[in-house]
């Protein structure tokens, strides 16, 4: 055997051994510190998330600190001078105007009593459009004056010519002044409306059909005769020659579109809440 060859695996058969031999002594002689470090780490770490939990919630709290002192300093509360029933009807009278008007009727309950501070308990209640009534409702929460909505009633009315209204009821508290107090602070101003509101969930989508008593041209009783340009001229229920335009009203709704070419005239109607199309066509 060549000498380098014998080197070579003399060196691997050492370093093998030293390997070993070094594996062997930190098992024996290191494996229970290792084993109290690992859990010691996983102590750690554990420790660690809960430290990252409390950091989170404190960033929340800190944020809904900072909202709350926002809408203390910015939409500050002011309470009445004092136990003056009057006041509070004119306040509410000042507010049930324009965009939030409503027909309403006032009544005191009762009145509570603390050492420092009342409060008028007050139940309003009437018809109005619903968008107005939330307006007045957004009014009362947001103006200065410390005016707390304990219950909101409202029930839909079903006679057609009062679809977009509601009946309802409110209770509220109003707070005053008693007991010693400084100069008073704040006017009480009024906040402004909230806006327009498109929908009012409060509407039946089904309802009753309203009777024909304009005596308007029914579709469904009448027959195409002509068409002329934008014109439809029709026979209705009553044998009448009515001529109509695109956007004139029938009975249910209107004349929404001619088709020359197809020989049709096309209506939207309104049959109690179902959108239906109706198309009359020429006859031959």
């Amino acid at each position: 055997m060549k000498y380098s060859i014998r080197n070579t695996i003399i060196l691997i058969v050492t370093l093998v051994l030293m390997l070993g031999g070094g594996w062997l002594f930190i098992q024996n002689k290191f494996v229970s510190e290792i084993e109290e470090t690992e859990e010691q780490l996983q102590e750690l770490n554990m420790e660690l998330q809960e430290v990252q939990n409390s950091a989170d919630m404190f960033a929340q709290a800190q944020a809904n600190y900072n909202e709350v002192l926002y809408i203390r300093l910015n939409h500050p509360k002011e309470l009445f001078l004092d136990h003056n029933s009057s006041n509070l009807y004119n306040y509410l009278q000042m507010l049930n105007r324009d965009l939030s008007f409503t027909e309403l009727n006032y009544s005191l309950s009762d009145s509570t009593l603390n050492e420092d501070h009342g409060i008028i308990n007050a139940t309003i209640q009437g018809e109005g459009r619903y968008e107005n009534l939330a307006n007045f409702i957004y009014r009362l929460e947001y103006s200065r004056p410390l005016l707390q909505v304990q219950s909101v009633q409202i029930d839909n009315i079903t006679d057609l010519e009062r679809l977009n209204n509601v009946n309802f009821q409110v209770t509220l508290g109003a707070y005053y002044r008693r007991g010693s107090w400084s100069n008073y602070l704040a006017e009480l101003d009024p906040s402004g409306p909230l806006g327009r509101i498109r929908h009012n969930p409060y509407y039946p989508l089904i309802h009753e059909v309203p009777p024909n008593e304009e005596n308007l041209p029914d579709v469904d009783q009448s027959r195409l005769l002509v068409l002329t340009g934008s014109r439809a001229h029709i026979f209705d229920q009553t044998g009448t020659l009515q001529r109509l335009g695109i956007g004139d009203r029938v009975y249910l709704g209107r004349l929404s579109s001619i088709d020359l070419q197809r020989g049709e005239a096309v209506f939207q109607l309104n049959r109690g809440g179902i959108r239906d199309r109706v198309v009359l066509t020429l006859e031959q």
